[in-house]
């Protein structure tokens, strides 16, 4: 994943590999955002682009200023409105086209930006470094450019003839939409596979709750979960790509948890040998990959990483803990909330609720600190002066005894230092977390 690059001109705009993302007309204004479009456009040579957004209010601006300049360097926009992002992934791999999505994914409201997607692919750095460049690409051609509605995206379609219509009946579901493009799709697929299904915050841009369902307490899911006797809660993000569960006890539990059960499933099912996950994940993948066989291969922290070690080394099933996501290359080279829940709704409808307790579980806790990027950078280097053996992968992997790690490393979407602990316990693992922020703090400056 790439950092903040040197040459773009607001300097509150993050741009790496997982998206431009700021406030707009403060860290980022309509023009810069037309101009990276452009220079998307210009760079493939593109005929045609899809395009979506998200719910947030300044999506509509900033998707009329993107049509405008990718209609203008000879492109023509086909348009579908709000859907999620692995909804345009999926459409931009089975139309074999680019595709340009208005998110920042789990920033919160006042945030937007955009992603990149070339035939159902994340943007490739050498890609990526021109389309965020200052200057703008030249084009062959300006003017010639058209725009059209989609009428649908085949997103819900291609997942319901997947998991089969009906396969998951009888399992009663709540939803809790986060207010984003989750609600395109997400309860109509789940009607189509079977499940009773209750809902909240299913208002289109109407924001109750933190955007992040990784860091959101997700109250009001869990109070619906016990009052409505439902086998599982699922909390999205607002551009739909993230996932978090709340089980039938109400319990919120970890991405890294429901990543576990989810690769649990996929593994004994399709028998793959390999599975790709980011250095952050927990090790519990490790004990379900020994079961079935399976090999475990670690990459850097960031979703374009994953997916590029899973092609790299031909693995179908990958992901991120941290994020709640889960990755099959067989649909999606991206993290898709559905293929998550619908993975875990069909194991539970098996199993029932012993399927909460058929995987390791093991315990995290994480701390964002607040420092520069560069003083954190700086601290990090520090750090390794006095952990010398730690893992440098992505920032430092400090095991600190047992089965216990702790890695810090600078964000790649946000102006922070992430602190990851991952322990037998929640005790050990938060004051693992709080004793290595300290650490980061005083080296830092």
């Amino acid at each position: 994943m790439c950092s903040l690059m040197p040459n773009t001109a607001s300097r509150g705009m993050i741009a790496s590999l997982s998206g431009i993302r700021g406030v707009l007309n403060k860290d980022v204004t309509l023009r810069e955002l037309s101009d990276f479009a452009g220079n998307f456009v210009v760079r493939l040579g593109a005929g045609e682009v899809l395009l979506a957004r998200d719910t947030r209010r300044t999506g509509p601006a900033i998707a009329k200023a993107v049509t405008a300049s990718m209609m203008a360097r000879g492109a023509n926009v086909v348009d579908y409105g709000i859907i999620s992002t692995p909804a345009l992934f999926r459409e931009s791999r089975m139309r074999e086209r680019p595709a340009v999505m208005v998110t920042a994914s789990h920033n919160e409201p006042e945030f937007n930006g955009l992603k990149f997607i070339v035939n159902g692919l994340g943007v490739g750095q050498e890609t990526f470094a021109d389309v965020i460049r200052r200057t703008k690409l030249p084009a062959q051609e300006f003017g010639k450019g058209s725009t059209r509605p989609s009428l649908r995206s085949r997103y819900a379609e291609d997942l319901v003839s997947q998991a089969g219509a009906g396969s998951c009946e009888g399992v009663r579901v709540a939803l809790d939409l986060g207010g984003g493009s989750a609600i395109s799709h997400a309860p109509q697929i789940l009607r189509e596979l079977g499940c009773e299904t209750i809902t909240v915050n299913d208002a289109r841009g109407v924001f109750s709750r933190k955007v992040d369902p990784v860091s959101d307490d997700l109250g009001i899911l869990r109070t619906l979960v016990k009052e409505n006797a439902c086998a599982i809660g699922l909390g999205f993000d607002c551009d739909g790509d993230r996932l978090v569960i709340v089980d039938s006890e109400g319990n919120k539990r970890s991405g890294d948890f429901m990543l576990t059960l989810a690769l649990s499933e996929l593994l004994k099912q399709s028998g793959e040998k390999k599975v790709v996950v980011s250095v952050d994940t927990t090790q519990a993948i490790d004990d379900i990959a020994a079961k079935s066989g399976a090999e475990v291969l670690r990459s850097k922290v960031g979703e374009a990483n994953v997916v590029s070690l899973m092609r790299e080394s031909g693995a179908r099933f990958g992901g991120e803990g941290s994020s709640g996501g889960l990755i099959d290359g067989g649909f999606n080279y991206c993290r898709d909330s559905m293929l998550a829940a619908i993975v875990t709704i069909k194991s539970l409808r098996k199993l029932g609720e012993r399927l909460y307790q058929s995987v390791p579980l093991y315990h995290q806790s994480r701390v964002a600190v607040a420092v520069p990027r560069e003083k954190g950078r700086r601290g990090i280097k520090a750090m390794l002066g006095r952990h010398p053996k730690a893992d440098a992968t992505d920032g430092l992997k400090i095991w600190t005894g047992g089965r216990s790690w702790v890695l810090v490393r600078t964000s790649g979407t946000e102006d922070i230092v992430r602190v990851s602990a991952e322990a037998q316990t929640q005790r050990r693992a938060a004051s693992d977390a709080e004793s290595f922020a300290r650490e980061l703090k005083e080296l830092s400056g």
